[in-house]
């Protein structure tokens, strides 16, 4: 990987800690609590299609800033569009990867508990977005390899 694959994956893995860790936890707890009611079930298959979808999305970005941009066009512009198709995404991964006092989901969990959630809720939304966070950090690391590697 060459110098904008290294600096689109800095980037993102920056931009996803900081932004998921600082200020999408709040804004995030509070759209769940208030769609999901009392009910974890809904809580953990909002979190799940949020996930699910935002891979879907990026990943589909990835596709198509290999096949226009990549085969013609120096790096740099991928690598520019391929930071912003990611900076929507990575801080979904980046706020089920925190690890404060050694509590990986504390952080989402706090913010569920003081938007209103039940026990529930903060345990389906914290295990589901920590488990599909990994996946969603596979997900760049071969998003990068695959445009830059």
């Amino acid at each position: 990987m060459g110098a904008p694959g290294d600096w689109a994956l800095g980037w993102l893995l920056v931009w996803g800690v900081a932004v998921g860790f600082l200020w999408l936890p709040r804004r995030y707890s509070s759209w769940v609590v208030r769609i999901a009611g009392t009910s974890f079930v809904r809580a953990g298959l909002l979190t799940l299609a949020v996930h699910l979808v935002g891979a879907l999305l990026f990943i589909s970005a990835t596709f198509l800033i290999d096949d226009l941009l990549v085969t013609d066009s120096p790096t740099w512009p991928a690598a520019v569009l391929f930071v912003l198709a990611g900076m929507v995404y990575s801080p979904f991964v980046g706020m089920g990867l925190h690890v404060r006092n050694l509590d990986p989901v504390g952080d989402i969990r706090l913010a569920l508990k003081e938007a209103g959630a039940t026990l529930g809720q903060e345990r389906a939304v914290a295990w589901t977005g920590g488990l599909l966070a990994f996946f969603g950090m596979t997900a760049i690391f071969l998003a990068t390899l695959a445009l830059f590697g």
